[in-house]
């Protein structure tokens, strides 16, 4: 077992006016959600005499069900008064182990799923609301969102017993609550529990006005306790304060990302508990373009100014595809940062985190908070064409947007589509890597596709290798195309992209054959603008105007037509220039 940090036993100071404060049973002392397997739970025996752990269980209940028949310790031994009892994870770090008086199953749990201490049949404590699923939101504590997923928690040591109740013990503030919140992979106080029932009341816990939140212009920070007298000190670097810290005397001026920390004290009162207030000043982008050109230090925080689309999204590691008309990023949210229920196509604004590359070559953006319900529904991207050598040529360009190919072909179609399997995929131009790396995509399972088809992907890389991969089954053809493999080409406007755009945009399109094209852009009064003249290639074509005319003048925003002609083909498409 082992033995408590500090055990405060209230002696009294005559036998008339002090009495000793026990536990009423067995508590959970202490709850870790960490990072991947690192989960303990700790319970403590304050009851003032041993205690036979033989009549105790405790039970996991998973995702909303009832407590599991497998997933169960029946606890042994003894636990000498003051002492705790730690469970772990069994593929927890060596830390957690070496604390641990046991491993077991009933730490399989995540921070929507339940926990129960059991005396005999009796349920005597309890983290989470049981038969209920909150899903991603998990549960608050001490008015800290989703507090029991990727935090730990920590029984006040004014604590006497366990609560079959949990919503009521995990109260609406620091205060009112029997929990304090410390952040994920907190494990400093695990195998030591404080337990002082007969303390003094505590200073109210400080609040910051405005609170914590993104600023994007410099504020001053008021700080007060509702304890009269009280004077508060506090800190600025994330240490946490104490009576030596800083006092409180005026509003804090913040401009830059600082994480807030303050805690009072009154004479006849405990100190407060620490209140905690996280500032963020982060660098705005206008676009995802601008945000990938952007420095990938991990650590410097970005704010994207504009409203992207969601285009995929899967529950590994809550990842998100955004995308606006200037480019797109992985969103690679493991702590579920932004768990905020979202459907694709619907528009986010004010997504701010930091912008790291991986190992495989991904850029990915790591959230730092959540911002809120969609700010929009319904959008709808429509899928840039392009040809697979395309893709490989301009990988980093087109890197996790979603596209469109068409009349492609797999390598050796056989059977049904697998999970986390790579397939050649080729046009006339190239072959590219198709990997069905969404596990949970409804193709997986299905029959390949056979013969020619058109079909919407996201593009990725993985080290060297540029992959595609399609999201669901209805971004293939409805039906596959049993044309021969080996098509003629026709000539065709294909379009151009990005539009609306600022300051250009390229304009493709598709040649049977090597002839002369010209591509014309005219003004709303059919004025010409811009006049490009080449030799096509057969296949895909493509020119860049910038937004000028012929004269090198920057053209004014507003509706313009563009048209090819070769020989007897002349198709137009209108684009928007927006500045």
């Amino acid at each position: 077992m082992k033995k408590a940090l500090t055990l405060i036993v209230m002696l009294a100071a005559t036998a008339a006016m002090f009495a000793q404060v026990y536990a009423v049973d067995l508590f959970f002392s202490e709850y870790v959600e960490g990072t991947s397997n690192n989960k303990a739970l700790e319970i403590f025996n304050g009851t003032g005499e041993p205690v036979d752990l033989s009549n105790y269980t405790v039970k996991l209940a998973s995702n909303g069900g009832t407590w599991s028949s497998t997933n169960i310790l029946n606890m042994s031994g003894v636990l000498d008064d003051g002492d705790v009892y730690v469970i772990a994870n069994s593929q927890a770090e060596a830390s957690i182990l070496a604390i641990a008086n046991v491993t077991s199953t009933v730490t399989y749990y995540n921070g929507n799923d339940v926990v129960g201490l059991f005396n005999g049949n009796t349920l005597i404590d309890i983290i989470g609301v049981y038969q209920q699923d909150p899903g991603t939101a998990n549960w608050p504590v001490a008015g800290t969102p989703s507090a029991t997923a990727e935090h730990t928690l920590i029984r006040k040591p004014t604590v006497i017993q366990g609560n079959t109740n949990f919503l009521a013990g995990a109260g609406t503030n620091a205060d009112d609550s029997e929990w304090i919140v410390y952040p994920q992979n907190y494990f400093a106080d695990l195998g030591q529990h404080t337990f002082n029932p007969g303390a003094p009341e505590q200073a109210a816990t400080p609040t910051f006005n405005p609170p914590a939140g993104v600023y994007a212009n410099p504020i001053s920070v008021t700080i007060s306790s509702t304890t009269p007298g009280a004077i508060i000190r506090y800190t600025t670097d994330g240490t946490e304060p104490n009576e030596t810290s800083t006092l409180y005397s005026a509003p804090i001026a913040m401009a830059t990302t600082t994480t807030l920390k303050a805690k009072a004290y009154a004479t006849g009162f405990s100190p407060s508990y620490t209140a905690t207030a996280n500032y963020i000043f982060p660098v705005q982008v206008s676009n995802i373009a601008a945000l990938r050109a952007s420095a990938a230090d991990g650590t410097t925080i970005y704010q994207l100014a504009n409203e992207v689309i969601l285009t995929m999204q899967q529950n590994w590691r809550h990842q998100k595809f955004i995308q606006d008309a200037t480019a797109a990023i992985l969103i690679d949210d493991y702590n579920n940062i932004m768990n905020t229920p979202y459907n694709i196509g619907d528009g986010i604004t004010g997504i701010t985190g930091t912008l790291n590359r991986y190992t495989t070559g991904m850029l990915q953006f790591w959230p730092v908070i959540n911002p809120g319900p969609a700010t929009s529904t319904g959008n709808v991207i429509i899928p840039q064409l392009v040809t697979i050598a395309e893709i490989t040529n301009n990988a980093e360009l087109y890197q996790s947007r979603l596209m469109r190919l068409d009349n492609v072909h797999y390598a050796s179609p056989s059977g049904n589509y697998a999970a986390q399997t790579s397939y050649d995929l080729l046009d006339a131009t190239g072959t590219i890597v198709m990997r069905t790396q969404f596990s949970d995509a409804d193709y997986i399972g299905t029959p390949m596709h056979q013969g020619n088809f058109n079909v919407y992907v996201i593009v990725t890389q993985y080290n060297a290798t540029t992959q595609v991969t399609p999201r669901m089954l209805s971004d293939f053809n409805p039906v596959a195309n049993d044309d021969n493999v080996l098509t003629p080409m026709q000539i065709e406007l294909i379009g151009n992209y990005p539009n609306p755009f600022n300051p250009e945009t390229t304009i493709r399109f598709k040649m049977e054959k090597s002839a002369p094209a010209e591509v014309i852009i005219y003004n709303e009064k059919g004025q010409i603008v811009k006049t490009f003249s080449t030799i096509a290639t057969q296949g895909i074509n493509s020119v860049v105007w910038d937004g000028k005319d012929n004269n090198g003048h920057p053209v004014a925003s507003g509706v313009y037509l563009f048209r090819l002609k070769s020989g007897s083909y002349s198709s137009t498409k209108k684009m928007v220039l927006m500045k």
